[in-house]
Parts: C-alpha cells; sequence; structure tokens
C-alpha cells in the first residue's frame, strides 16, 4: 500500500511539471479527449487477457489498450474456461475517457501528454473486472506529409475485481503512421511493458507488436484491419510465457460532427509453455465514442 501511495503522489507531481512545460511559455497548445463506451461479447472469456478484449488501435488511433494482468486464481485456472464444460461467455460494458494536451516545439514537432481512464464490467465474471488509470508523454514528430512517428513514456495504476492483481506499471511505446493517400492508411506500434502487481504471480513484462490498416470505403465510412503479437513472461512460476495472436475487422462510421460508431470483431489466439493452456476466444463488440 506505502509502494501504491508513493506512486499516486510522484504521479500527480509528474503532471503539473508537464503542464508547465506544455503550456509556459505557449507557442500552440492543444487539447484533445476521446470518450467512449462499448458493449463486448465473448464467446470463451480467457481470463489471463480479459484487459485484452475489443484491441482498438484502429479506431481511436490512441494506440492498444493497456497491458494489465488479468490472471485466475491459480495455475490450474489461468484460463477461465478453455476446456471446461461450464459456460464461459460473457458480456461486459468499457467505458474510457482519454484527455490529452499538446505543444508545438518546432517545426512539425510536439509534445503532448495524455491521461486515460478505463473501466470494465463483466456480467458474471466479475473477478476481471478493471478499473486503469494512466499518464503518457511524449513526441510526435512528421515527417513530410506521409509519416508521422511517435515516442511515449506510459506509466499505469491498476485494480481489479481480485485485489491480488492491483499494482502499478510502466514502459514506452513507439508508433509510425503512414498516410498512403486521402483514403488509405497504415499504422505500427511497438510496446513494452513492466507490471508490478501486489502478488507475482500477476507481475509480468510484456511486449507488443501491432499493425492496422483503415480504408474509407464511403464517405465518413471506414474499414479496419489489424494484427496484434503479444508475449508476457511472468515473474511467478519462473519461466511461465503466454504469447497471443489476435486478428481484428471493424468499420466505424461518423454520424454527426465528432460522433462515431463503430463494430468490430476480435479472433483471439493464445497459448502457453503449460500444457492445457490453448485457448481461443471470438469477441464482438459495438461501440459509441465521441473526439474533439
Amino acid at each position: 500500500m506505502r509502494t501504491h501511495r508513493s506512486v499516486e503522489k510522484f504521479a500527480i507531481i509528474f503532471f503539473v511539471v508537464i503542464l508547465n512545460v506544455l503550456f509556459a511559455p505557449v507557442v500552440y497548445a492543444g487539447i484533445y479527449y476521446n470518450i467512449a463506451v462499448k458493449g463486448i461479447y465473448e464467446d470463451n472469456v480467457v481470463g489471463l487477457l480479459s484487459d485484452k478484449r475489443g484491441v482498438n488501435a484502429g479506431m481511436s488511433g490512441t494506440g492498444g489498450g493497456s497491458m494489465a494482468g488479468a490472471m485466475g486464481p491459480g495455475m490450474g485456472s489461468l484460463y477461465t474456461g478453455g476446456s471446461s464444460t461450464t459456460s464461459t461467455s460473457d458480456t461486459a460494458i468499457d467505458f474510457y475517457a482519454d484527455l490529452g494536451a499538446s505543444r508545438t516545439i518546432a517545426e512539425d514537432t510536439s509534445l503532448f501528454l495524455t491521461g486515460r481512464v478505463e473501466h470494465t464490467s463483466y456480467s458474471s465474471f466479475t473477478q476481471f473486472d478493471s478499473t486503469i488509470g494512466g499518464l503518457s508523454v511524449g513526441l510526435n514528430k512528421g515527417f513530410g506529409e506521409m509519416v508521422t512517428a511517435r515516442v511515449a513514456i506510459n506509466g499505469m495504476l491498476k485494480r481489479f475485481g481480485d485485489s491480488q492483481r492491483d499494482g502499478t506499471a510502466y514502459g514506452a511505446s513507439f508508433a509510425l503512421k503512414e498516410k498512403l493517400s486521402a483514403s488509405f492508411w497504415l499504422k505500427e506500434g511497438y510496446a513494452y511493458e513492466k507490471d508490478k502487481a501486489d502478488s507475482a504471480l500477476f507481475s509480468y513484462s510484456g511486449n507488443e507488436v501491432n499493425i492496422w490498416a483503415g480504408y474509407v470505403v464511403l464517405p465518413k465510412t471506414t474499414a479496419l484491419l489489424g494484427y496484434n503479437y503479444l508475449v508476457r513472461a511472468y515473474d511467478e512460476p519462473s519461466g511461465f510465457k503466454v504469447t497471443t495472436n489476435t486478428v481484428s475487422v471493424g468499420i466505424e462510421y461518423e454520424f454527426a460532427e465528432k460522433w462515431f460508431v463503430d463494430a468490430q470483431y476480435d479472433h483471439q489466439a493464445s497459448d502457453s509453455n503449460v500444457s492445457g493452456t490453448k485457448a481461443t476466444d471470438n469477441i464482438f463488440s459495438v461501440g459509441l465514442r465521441y473526439s474533439y
């Protein structure tokens, strides 16, 4: 608990310092935010990966969800269902809000700070409920009109339905986006995260790579295709590692200025170096978002 309070105090001080850097003196500053709610259905909830449902780097433009651990209470229940005869499907509601500020510091270069809060509630598997708050600070750099790069340092505070998973995390991320035409773009990203939970069973180091493509098929309508590769190495038991491959397809429609509806399907295939833990999860989601 003392560690959590220290991290929280540091996060507040860090936030204030960055705000001063962003706005004093102001060359150019901008405020932006995303607020969204999403309904989710999973046909085979994988507890270890419950925070990765609806990986959505394409639609929000802010990158995939956090890599917060959501492990079961022991090695025998890493995966909620898998081959179990008990029903492992469930529905969930996910809400998130991003608030950010940016400041131009040189030509085609800006410094940004983004805060994010996300809460997920499951109907049945409430032990996988999560509330995650985080800060990201970094640089955006443009290379002509086609290519944009982003590098960021990230920190998070996490609380779960199962308090053993509560903890903090830090990491870094890098992304590239290429606007190949007026209607087609690509985005690639890499993220590293070091998670420290109250229990060593839920502490890990994670590496994640993703690629997304977006194509404007109709005015204000964008089709999306994505792939995400994730590896998590857990502190306990020593040597335990989980690998996940997720393929995503989605569509987004701007029905009014700055208002979006979207639908997405994710096929998530995971396995570990423990026998009997291979699992797949089909995830369907529908969301409403306001972006400014």
